[in-house]
């Protein structure tokens, strides 16, 4: 038997509200709620949860409600633009609690494990790709007091400060082996992500696809459990499908609205999905209709027929405007992503993707700007300047979609980027007349917007660090310096990680379904 561990997993807070959809959210880290429910289930019950963006944390806040748990491990999830804040408050935590082993996990670790660990060395362990099993392996390997060495999934740092990487650990095929995520661990939230599968078979060159590229999914009947639970236990205002394709396996999304329309989902709360053009069709959005969605938000990212063709998407014009015909025939509404700043764009190309955003005239259009996060072939790319690229920042802080300064191409400023970007915006309502939702889309997003307009009148980088404390940049400097090189690793790292785990999870399907 092990010994009783007190575990704390932690969202850090946010640095400056720029994207109040996501800076300022009104829903909890599913991903927490995961990693707690499955340590619960395995006998660990002494898990607590402090999201400090959901719950508005401030860092002396979070540090406080962390060291009062008096936790013997803390876990830390965070994207690349979230690596910084976490670090500094693992350093806070580790000053006060000289004893605690701070672990980090998420896509930034998962894509540069041993950058980051060399970068970050306030941070113990390193977890590599999905998280409960390698993290529940690790919380009885210290409990137990035995050595890491050999632990799936992993990277540490010895006694002597030596970074030592495990082998590869393979992600979970089985997701019905998974509990619920713990909610109740986490405030009531107005909105609830759901992740009924993990996965996404496209190999998009902006994407890192953390999840793979085999979609594993739960039953209809768990996730109708969990649909149910949710809506009668918190009373959310809006269910949010997590899953990168949410109709992927297409006979087996007719079968969930099929429930959830029995169920009435759709008269007790909001809810909306994320899907691709490939994964559509008409009767798909008869019962998309009849199980009444809110909004179905499909990735289109580009106008431009060329650029889609290298993007990996496998997409083209002809399917985007029968995908959004069909959604219109049914009157389903719908939501678009648009990307800004594909490989070799032009002005051109850019306007091309503004006029296909304004003929569809999506209820909700999003255009983000590109983002070169390690471990994709756009941050490949950039870090040695093909593709047009131009690296503008090495900071991870910069490295957000909506109004970061990562990146701009030599052909096109980060100025002009951010000027035809606003231009979309606009376009899309004033085009097809709809000055009452542009007025509600200003309202809305008017943090983000404003952050827009002075950067553009002033030229100036974003404004990304507002909130840092004092010694924020003391703790974390000299962070994120990034060679060619580091990022060239990052990609080939994560594309054989891809590969192998594709190759291992069909020979364990095909094994799993041999008599």
């Amino acid at each position: 038997m092990f010994e009783p561990t007190s575990i704390c997993l932690v969202n850090a807070p946010v640095l400056s509200v720029v994207e109040p959809w996501y800076d300022r959210p009104d829903f909890g880290r599913t991903g927490l709620a995961c990693l707690a429910a499955y340590l619960r289930e395995k006998g660990f019950d002494k898990v607590t949860i402090i999201d400090a963006k959901f719950e508005r944390l401030s860092f002396p806040e979070c540090i406080q409600r962390v060291v009062e748990t008096n936790p013997d491990v803390v876990g830390y999830t965070a994207f690349t633009n979230e690596v910084k804040p976490a670090a500094y408050i693992a350093q806070k935590i580790k000053d006060q609690l000289p004893k605690v082993c701070n672990i980090i996990g998420g896509v930034h670790v998962s894509a540069i494990p041993e950058r980051t660990m060399e970068e970050f060395p306030m941070f113990d362990i390193g977890v590599i790709g999905e998280g409960e099993e390698t993290l529940l392996d690790i919380v009885k390997t210290l409990s137990e007091k035995k050595d890491l060495v050999g632990l799936g999934g992993t990277i540490f740092r010895t006694a002597s400060g030596e970074l030592k990487r495990g082998p590869t650990r393979q992600r979970i095929i089985n997701q019905n082996e998974l509990p619920m995520p713990a909610w109740d661990l986490l405030p009531p939230a107005k909105t609830y992500f759901v992740q009924s599968m993990r996965g996404c078979p496209l190999n998009c060159v902006f994407c890192m696809n953390p999840n793979g590229r085999v979609a594993r999914k739960r039953s209809v009947e768990l996730v109708m459990e969990e649909l149910e639970y949710i809506i009668d236990t918190f009373k959310p205002d809006t269910i949010s499908f997590g899953d990168e394709l949410f109709s992927v396996d297409m006979p087996r999304t007719k079968a969930l609205l099929d429930a959830m329309t029995e169920a009435r989902i759709g008269d007790r709360v909001d809810w909306d999905v994320q899907t691709h053009v490939r994964f559509v069709d008409d009767e798909m959005f008869q019962k998309f209709k009849l199980a009444k969605v809110t909004r179905v938000e499909m990735g289109i990212e580009t106008g431009d027929e060329m650029a889609l063709k290298k993007m990996g998407k496998g997409t083209g014009l002809q399917m985007i405007e029968k995908a959004f015909r069909l959604a219109e025939k049914n009157q389903v509404p719908f939501g678009t992503f648009f990307l800004i700043g594909q490989p070799d764009e032009t002005v051109k190309s850019i306007i091309s993707t503004i006029r296909l955003a304004v003929r569809m005239n999506p209820q909700l259009p999003m255009f983000g700007l590109m983002t070169p996060y390690p471990g994709t072939a756009v941050g490949n790319m950039a870090a040695k300047g093909e593709g047009g690229y131009r690296l503008l920042s090495t900071n991870w802080d910069d490295y957000n979609k909506q109004i970061g300064g990562a990146l701009e191409f030599t052909n096109i400023t980060r100025w002009q980027l951010e000027i035809l970007q606003s231009f979309a915006y606009v376009s899309v309502y004033i085009f097809n007349f709809r000055l009452r939702d542009l007025l509600q889309f200003i309202i809305e997003y008017r943090v983000g917007i404003y952050h827009v307009i002075r950067n553009l009148l002033t030229r100036k980088k974003p404004d990304s660090m507002r909130n840092r404390p004092a010694d924020y940049d003391r703790i974390t400097s000299g962070r994120g310096i990034v060679s060619s090189q580091d990022m060239k690793d990052a990609y080939t790292h994560w594309s054989e990680y891809q590969k192998e785990s594709m190759v291992e999870i069909k020979k364990r399907k095909k094994a799993l379904l041999t008599p």
